[in-house]
């Protein structure tokens, strides 16, 4: 099999599942890749040239350890630099980036001690004007808060500096403080209408316990509980947090959800169309 940059981890799998081990040998940030739900949810969207973003390695760190097993470059690839390298075209926006209209956020610090740092971000994102720009300084590229952000209509732009040292810049181009989702996403549910709607599915209501699960475990055992959710039928979902990054995905594929915390470590959700 020829590969390339944009081959999808996937494909590399498919054709030989001995690579799973090869990419694990590569970072341990791939361990992951041993986990048969994980695994058959996120290796579909990741190519070699993305997983080498997510885990600070190199293309060529990937070729090889794959061509042993039988891979072959294909004809077109062109000679890899030894840092990844993006290709996406910079934004207007960063033409007219200054300090006076730049607000910073390092969140690795947050990510560093266990703290989600999503929370923190939305509410810088809300309190920015039209003209400013927002800097989230990263050691990877944070691809699902792109993705939230992306249906919203924010424009991005990724800079990796030395040392895995990542740049994303956010510009606004809708008020976010008037964003429904924004707003209104991660409230919480009366309780009253949470026991309502738990009765209305009596008898049509599928359980899972996430609580237990290490990250990014929680939200891909929900999507992949969902997509075989029976329709009329809703899923009761025992968390230890709010899932941020999981309810846009919710949005976008028309579900409705509760929400209901009832202590630290302690939150429960209702999903149903």
């Amino acid at each position: 099999m020829n590969i390339s940059a944009t081959t999808k981890i996937s494909e590399l799998i498919k054709a030989n599942p001995a690579s799973i081990e090869a990419i694990v040998s590569i970072n341990k940030h791939f361990e992951k890749l041993r986990n048969p739900l994980l695994r058959k949810i996120l290796a579909s969207r990741v190519t070699i040239a993305d997983a080498s973003k997510i885990g600070g390695c190199t293309v060529n760190d990937f070729f090889n350890k794959l061509i042993p097993l039988g891979f072959s470059l294909a004809p077109d690839t062109s000679t890899i630099t030894s840092k990844p390298i993006s290709v996406r075209e910079r934004p207007a926006f960063m033409e007219n980036i200054n300090s006076s209209n730049t607000i910073t956020l390092d969140v690795r610090a947050d990510l560093a001690s266990g703290k989600d740092p999503f929370q923190r971000i939305m509410d810088t994102l809300a309190s920015l004007s039209q003209n400013n720009i927002l800097l989230i300084i990263n050691t990877f590229e944070p691809v699902p808060l792109i993705n939230v952000l992306k249906r919203k209509g924010f424009e991005y732009y990724t800079e990796e500096l030395e040392g895995n040292i990542f740049h994303t810049y956010f510009k606004n181009t809708t008020d976010i403080r008037n964003d429904k989702i924004d707003k209104n996403l991660c409230s919480n549910s009366a309780n009253g209408e949470f026991a309502e709607m738990l009765n209305k599915y009596t008898g049509k209501m599928e359980t899972i316990d996430v609580r237990h699960l290490e990250m990014p475990l929680p939200m891909v055992t929900i999507l992949q509980k969902l997509n075989t959710l029976q329709p009329g039928h809703s899923l009761f979902v025992q968390h230890k947090k709010v899932p941020q990054f999981l309810l846009p995905e919710l949005e976008e594929n028309k579900f409705s959800w509760l929400i209901r915390e009832d202590g630290p470590g302690d939150v429960k959700l209702l999903i149903f169309r």
